[in-house]
């Protein structure tokens, strides 16, 4: 009886878990270090906060449209025809608006600003 439960409870939990780890370890690892650089180099402070970024961003969307809006955000940036497929689209400037969305709220979440206090 104990096992079955067991086994049970096992069952139902792995989709949940599934579902808030499907972002690849490599990609965590390389958008971490990649944040970390963009935040002024690899310290504590920032390794903890740039996990928590992209933690917040893979709760918020699902991996698959995460590549996707990078993708777009990559390429609109090109110059030419190339770059116009990616800039026209409205496909496209829907996920990058959502890409933005999930890096604005990790910003807040993750990111603790000291604030300076102007002497009276």
């Amino acid at each position: 009886m104990n096992i079955t439960l067991y086994a049970l409870l096992i069952v139902l939990t792995l989709p949940l878990s599934a579902i808030a780890n499907d972002y690849p370890t490599l990609d965590r690892v390389d958008h971490v270090l990649t944040c970390m650089k963009k935040h002024g180099g690899q310290t504590m402070d920032n390794l903890y906060a740039c996990a928590c970024e992209i933690d917040t961003i893979a709760l918020m969307m699902p991996y698959d449209t995460f590549i996707e809006a990078s993708t777009f955000e990559s390429y609109r940036n090109m110059p030419g025809e190339r770059g116009g497929m990616f800039r026209d689209s409205t496909q496209g400037e829907k996920l990058v608006t959502q890409l933005h969305k999930a890096q604005e709220e990790a910003e807040r979440r993750c990111f603790i600003r000291t604030r300076t206090v102007k002497p009276k």
